[in-house]
């Protein structure tokens, strides 16, 4: 007789294990913004060290200008959502840029500086209105990528395009991700 096994759960996990997919969540919400705004994704990397513990950081070959807000802020919101299930409470997300996004709240900070210095705008509330409708429609695309980043511990921009269903390279002349962010076309749904 074989004994078929229960799916684990979230509390099934060690609080390392958790943080590790909280990560990669978070990485893979930096990269698929990223590449959506016109980016061209150099990496996106999950370590788990026994000195500094879990960690992540993406990183790109180019961004599309103004567009490093967004980006910044994609990361938390995209950890936050993962958390709670659904959009953030305004609390979930103050509480993770003072935590895992604290890296992210320093630039957003920076570049709302360097905004009002040479009159761009205010890039905060611009990331606010930017990033929640966008992964939204790419979520099924943050999943599947976050899945990747936490089996395999790092990912690159041919990872980011499959997930997105990318089959032109993306960057900003990509006319797949132009009608990705208008919503005339879906990511791939949630891989089982």
């Amino acid at each position: 007789m074989t004994e078929t096994r229960r799916p684990l759960t979230w509390a099934d996990l060690t609080p390392r294990e958790q943080m590790g997919l909280r990560i990669a969540v978070h990485e893979s919400s930096h990269a698929i913004a990223g590449a959506l705004l016109g980016g061209r994704v150099r990496s996106a990397v999950l370590t788990n060290s026994r000195v500094w513990g879990v960690d992540g950081l993406t990183t790109f070959d180019e961004v599309a200008l103004g567009s490093s807000p967004a980006i910044a802020y994609a990361g938390p919101y995209g950890e936050a959502r993962w958390l709670q299930g659904r959009r953030p409470s305004q609390r979930t997300m103050l509480a993770l840029m003072r935590g895992s996004g604290h890296g992210d709240h320093r630039e957003i900070c920076a570049a709302a500086a360097q905004a009002d210095v040479y009159g761009y705008g205010n890039t905060a509330a611009e990331s606010r209105r930017t990033v929640p409708p966008l992964l939204e429609r790419a979520w099924p695309a943050v999943i599947n990528l976050a899945t990747t980043i936490h089996r395999e511990g790092e990912v690159t921009h041919d990872d980011v395009c499959k997930a997105l269903g990318i089959t032109d390279g993306g960057g900003s002349g990509s006319s797949q991700l132009a009608s990705l962010k208008a919503g005339l076309r879906r990511v791939p749904p949630i891989a089982a």
